[in-house]
């Protein structure tokens, strides 16, 4: 299996586009020499499974096509076999909606352009975390290869999810999910600790931690982090009137989010965030629990093919 590639594809991804242009890009992995052998994504967190058989299969290389939670799926299937393994290799063909961790790395949604990098080859090694949350009232560990975080923005996660579920499909969702939870949402108190001091504790709109600086489609919730450098980048947007946000919208898009008087960040390798009441929790645009949750960064975890 060492030179043959495990294809993970979501059908669903960008609406549908997923399994619109599979076909094209199937030919495209075809011209380019790359074999490869496919499996289809049924339903959400099939992916994880569907890299779990892959790997008890011998593969050790995985492309993702998809968006950047079909990306979340796959890095948690993987991370959940081996976390040391140096022959693991992860090829990335966007077709999602927002598409950030493409956008922090420069794969776009030119299906020649990220066919052409897996073929030649050049790679990065980027890192990940370990976020441990609640759901169902156990603790569930997941894998972030990009952003994660609690708040207004894991309230839209969890909107878009519950669409989703209903069959719902579109470009649309999203902004459908951001005006129904911009209005519905309250600030709640958190605690937050960055490697065991408390950073803040008070009233809280959003809380972001961030191995990459995209989210939602070109946000720049944490435009000073690094992928490679072995820390998070730790944004928290304090109790803030909602006026306010809507006029501070542009600086959430132009990386200047750290001008805004309500905003306060710091880097670190560990955050632990407690939530009174409970806080829902999103990990690369996916609704994985709620708090307490842990969030611990894994230096140099994953190797990654790049421009």
């Amino acid at each position: 299996m060492q030179d043959l590639w495990k294809v993970i594809v979501n059908p669903n991804a960008g609406s549908g586009k997923g399994g619109r242009e599979w076909d094209e890009i199937s030919r495209l992995l075809t011209d380019a020499g790359i074999k490869f052998t496919s499996s289809i994504s049924r339903f959400k967190y099939n992916s994880i499974d569907l890299v779990k058989q892959a790997w008890e299969e011998g593969y050790r290389k995985f492309i993702a096509v998809g968006g950047d939670g079909t990306i979340h799926e796959v890095v948690s299937g993987i991370m959940s076999m081996d976390r040391s393994n140096p022959d693991v290799m992860l090829g990335v063909i966007p077709v999602g909606t927002g598409n950030d961790w493409g956008r922090e790395w420069g794969v776009t949604i030119d299906h020649r352009q990220a066919v052409d990098i897996i073929a030649k080859g050049n790679t990065r090694v980027q890192d990940l975390a370990e976020v441990i949350a609640v759901r169902n009232g156990i603790g569930t560990t997941r894998f972030m290869a990009n952003i994660g975080g609690l708040g207004f923005d894991a309230n839209v996660c969890f909107k878009v999810d519950g669409y989703k579920d209903a069959g719902k499909t579109g470009s649309r969702l999203y902004v459908r999910g951001l005006l129904r939870a911009f209005f519905g949402y309250t600030n709640k108190r958190f605690k937050i600790e960055v490697d065991g001091s408390t950073l803040y504790e008070g009233k809280v709109f959003s809380t972001a931690f961030g191995i990459g600086r995209y989210s939602g489609g070109g946000m720049l919730q944490t435009p000073e982090a690094l992928p490679d450098d072995g820390l998070l980048e730790i944004t928290v947007i304090k109790k803030i009137p909602k006026l306010k946000v809507v006029f501070n919208i542009k600086k959430l898009y132009s990386g200047d989010i750290y001008t805004i008087k309500e905003v306060i960040h710091t880097r670190g390798k560990k955050v632990h965030v407690e939530s009174f009441p409970f806080a829902k929790v999103e990990v690369d645009g996916e609704a994985v629990g709620f708090t307490p949750v842990t969030v611990t960064m894994i230096p140099q975890a994953l190797r990654i093919l790049v421009p």
